[in-house]
């Protein structure tokens, strides 16, 4: 029996979203008056995406700040499975 292809869905619907709003981007600034197109750019002290600049600094200022809050450990509640290797005589 097939599973939900859930997560297949998602992902092919993002990848469509991303792609069709980096063409509207792109023809949008470049058939207009404003400066070059700028999609992705990796610099210096940066990147550039979609012409908004995101400064390192300022991730690792997000990234310290909120690190108090992220759990230092997982925990599932799927099954542990363990398989009985007594039998390879190690």
């Amino acid at each position: 029996m097939k599973k939900h292809p859930v997560a297949s869905i998602i992902i092919v619907c993002i990848l469509i979203v991303t792609v069709g709003a980096s063409i509207a981007y792109y023809n949008t600034k470049s058939f207009g008056f404003d400066e070059d197109a700028v999609i992705f750019k990796q610099e210096e002290d940066g990147i550039t995406v979609f012409d908004y600049k995101i400064y390192y600094d300022d991730v690792e200022y997000i990234y310290n700040e909120t690190k108090a809050y992220t759990p230092d450990y997982t925990y599932t509640l799927g099954p542990h499975i363990v398989d009985d290797l007594s039998f390879l005589q190690i």
